[in-house]
């Protein structure tokens, strides 16, 4: 028999439940064990398409949340294979089933099981759940769901990572309980990684178009590859580790090849250092400081189509572009990046770095100033003109460590493992870039890498050098 309950203004009707706990069964791999409670933390709102607020976020319109679907998921192609946090009531999910089509695929997670339980009781939910195409996770074990998520996530890119989409679903993703403090991180760093070309794109686009004769002049990387096979390798970067090893880096001039990202190009030529390779993709203006006045010598740029136009201009000596993969500016260039050459790299130069010298068949690569977190309390190397920028603004009262403090925490902060086994600082921007770097070396198991002298995160499967000599006594034995 049919039994509603009175809620509020609204009917909550359990013939839905009942239906909705059967189907639901279809399209997850969890033990379906939801009850009927109605959380306290829940209110429902009575209009004509039902909507609610869990504590004080409105989860969808009050006045028309089927139209706000269909705005959610506007920019969808047919064919997308999606990734979405927050069910919500289904009504952005039944959307994006019509957007992708018949070719499209739907990975759905929603980890605040009130909500989920409400959008079984609110909503005919069937047709989603019965739909091959969709797939759900929820649950209560932080660990086992982010097995799954990265399992399913796997899964549906397979020979398919061009047709990814990942959307957030915002107020769900106000919702998630404090119960998934790492999941919710991982999340926020692919929610930051997504933001980067909404916060950049038309700074890109523009550098693009300015770039665009250049790009076509300039050799690719694909001339590049394997150019230096079989030669030891050194990527600086400019993190506070970069200050216990710099002193020693001329000593490896000749047996090593010498790369760097662009912020410690000028540290290098100003500590009498010509490095072989530097790498830049910023498309802002403020990395056109680390090339005037530095004259390019034997030093080769590495750069992307949407780097900032005033670095190549001001850059002299060889030039190789590389495209990055999946970019939306290159939709129109597949010929040029297949001649060319691709990175699947983004985001941190220092990944692009990398990337690079395993495209040049360099082995082993040293990681050095690689620290992804706040060493010492701080973000750069003092020799960095970040660190320079500060020090013109210390006066008596003001340590300079403070100012790097105040630094650290315009992102939000999280605790990583350190290579001496504590835990350490970084921000959710510097985490995306250390999970990028992984990734690279998971990717590549051909070539050895290794993170010298670093007193920051620990890099999996790079394990740490702790001397130069150690570095000198290495390559003389393999």
């Amino acid at each position: 028999m049919m039994v509603t309950m009175q809620y509020g203004d609204a009917l909550l009707d359990n013939h839905f439940f009942e239906k909705n706990i059967q189907s639901l069964k279809a399209c997850t791999s969890q033990p379906v064990s939801l009850t009927e409670t109605f959380s306290e933390k829940v209110s429902v709102l009575s209009t004509s398409a039902p909507t609610l607020r869990f504590e004080n976020t409105l989860l969808h319109s009050r006045y028309d949340p089927e139209r706000e679907a269909v705005l959610f998921a506007e920019k969808l192609k047919p064919g997308a294979r999606v990734c979405l946090y927050g069910f919500g009531l289904g009504y952005h999910v039944k959307t994006i089933l019509e957007k992708i089509g018949p070719d499209g695929y739907l990975l759905a997670i929603e980890l605040n099981l009130d909500i989920l339980t409400a959008a079984l009781q609110l909503r005919d939910q069937t047709g989603i759940f019965d739909d091959p195409r969709f797939r759900l996770i929820f649950g209560t074990d932080e660990a086992k769901v982010s097995r799954e998520i990265a399992y399913e996530m796997g899964r549906i890119t397979e020979d398919h990572t061009d047709s990814l989409d990942v959307l957030f679903h915002a107020p769900s993703f106000k919702c998630i309980p404090p119960t998934f403090p790492s999941l919710t991180n991982a999340l926020e760093v692919l929610l930051l990684e997504r933001r980067f070309p909404a916060i950049f794109g038309k700074l890109e686009e523009a550098n693009y178009l300015l770039n665009k004769k250049i790009v076509t002049d300039s050799p690719g990387v694909n001339v590049l590859k394997n150019s230096h096979r079989g030669k030891p390798g050194i990527l600086v970067s400019a993190g506070p580790s970069l200050d216990l090893i710099l002193p020693h880096l001329h000593r490896f001039r000749k047996e090593f090849l010498i790369a760097c990202v662009d912020t410690t190009f000028p540290i290098l030529v100003n500590n009498g250092i010509q490095p072989d390779y530097t790498f830049s993709l910023d498309p802002q203006l403020d990395s056109t400081a680390h090339f005037i006045d530095y004259p390019a010598k034997k030093t080769r740029l590495i750069f992307t189509p949407t780097a900032n136009h005033n670095v190549l201009k001001n850059f002299h000596g060889e030039r190789y572009v590389v495209y990055k993969e999946g970019h939306s500016l290159s939709k129109n260039s597949e010929a040029a990046m297949k001649k060319k050459g691709v990175t699947q790299a983004g985001g941190s130069v220092a990944c692009l770095g990398l990337d690079m010298l395993i495209h040049f068949g360099c082995d082993p690569v040293f990681l050095v100033g690689q620290d992804c977190a706040f060493s010492g309390n701080r973000y750069y190397s003092r020799h960095s003109e970040f660190n320079q920028k500060l020090q013109s603004r210390i006066d008596r009262t003001t340590p300079l460590e403070k100012l790097h403090r105040e630094k650290s925490h315009e992102k939000k902060q999280l605790l990583v493992q350190c290579v001496q086994g504590n835990s350490l600082l970084t921000d959710q921007v510097m985490y995306s870039y250390l999970r990028t770097l992984e990734h690279i070396i998971k990717a590549n198991p051909g070539t050895r890498v290794f993170n010298l002298y670093s007193h920051g995160a620990e890099i999996e499967q790079a394990p740490v050098l702790g001397s130069a000599n150690e570095l000198k006594a290495f390559t003389l034995t393999t």
